[in-house]
């Protein structure tokens, strides 16, 4: 400590050397000067604590305030759409019917680009719908060898083929589940395929236009529209039960019943004594 005293005044380190500064900031310059940190902050006094900032992200963090999210508003409304696509019948059918329409169509593209015709994918499609593995297996081995003899090492190969037909397959399953059921709820199919059709064929604004445009020349030729909010509400109302209304039988009139009940003991209590004492006599 006294060299240091010298070394900082330029003077000759000894203990008679008189100095002019306080001693706790000579005590501060030495801690600093012996830590080897020229930093300010190793020259704070040790009792000394320093507080450091919060980071930019706890600030940020603190400041921003928490959105709270209502789950049961979530479920709520969650159940109130499956509840209103469930009394729409044609909504659910439609949707379903697009959906599994526009995954058949993909099926087919793949096999077309593979050098498959669209006939012949249909031909396949419906000897798997109906199980003719044999016929199928024969008609898939013609496929083939076109395939490969028109795109050579590009085209399909025999795993690929059965990959996609039996997707296709299946979604054709569906497909045909789905009108079922759909016949079975009273819907008219004939007008569900054609609807299908136009939302597929428009899908930049699901058929609106076209289907705007349809109901205004169905009214430029006179064909009257006045059944349209009938149908709508008997489609969208539910199921309808198919049992028979069968009129209830009125309840009885228990005193009456009782009443000749009472009468015809009586009376054959009348006959059973009079045969009594005809026997007697």
């Amino acid at each position: 400590m006294v060299q240091f005293r010298g070394q900082l005044f330029g003077l000759k380190a000894t203990q008679n050397q008189s100095l002019n500064l306080p001693e706790w900031l000579i005590s501060c310059i030495y801690r600093w000067y012996l830590s080897g940190d020229r930093s300010l902050a190793a020259a704070q006094p040790a009792n000394k604590e320093t507080t450091k900032a919060p980071p930019a992200q706890a600030v940020i963090a603190s400041n921003t305030p928490a959105v709270p999210v209502n789950e049961a508003n979530v479920a709520q409304a969650d159940a109130e759409s499956t509840k209103e696509s469930e009394k729409n019948p044609v909504k659910r059918i439609v949707d379903e019917v697009v959906a599994l329409m526009g995954d058949i169509h993909e099926g087919r593209e793949e096999l077309m680009a593979r050098g498959i015709p669209f006939h012949n994918i249909n031909a396949l499609v419906e000897l798997g719908v109906h199980k003719k593995h044999e016929d199928m297996a024969i008609m898939c081995k013609t496929a083939i060898d076109a395939s490969q003899k028109q795109y050579g090492a590009a085209g399909i190969t025999p795993e690929l083929l059965d990959e996609l037909l039996d997707n296709l397959v299946t979604l054709e399953k569906d497909l045909g589940h789905v009108r079922g059921l759909g016949r079975q709820q009273g819907l008219d199919m004939n007008s569900i395929n054609y609807l299908t059709m136009i939302i597929r064929q428009n899908p930049g604004d699901g058929g609106e236009k076209m289907i705007n445009t349809f109901l205004a020349y169905t009214l430029a030729c006179d064909i009257p529209l006045h059944r349209v909010e009938e149908i709508l509400a008997e489609t969208t109302a539910g199921p309808k039960s198919v049992l028979p209304q069968i009129a209830r039988e009125e309840e009885p009139d228990l005193k009456a019943a009782s009443r000749k009940r009472l009468i015809t003991d009586v009376c054959v209590g009348c006959v059973l004594a009079v045969l009594a004492l005809t026997l007697l006599t």
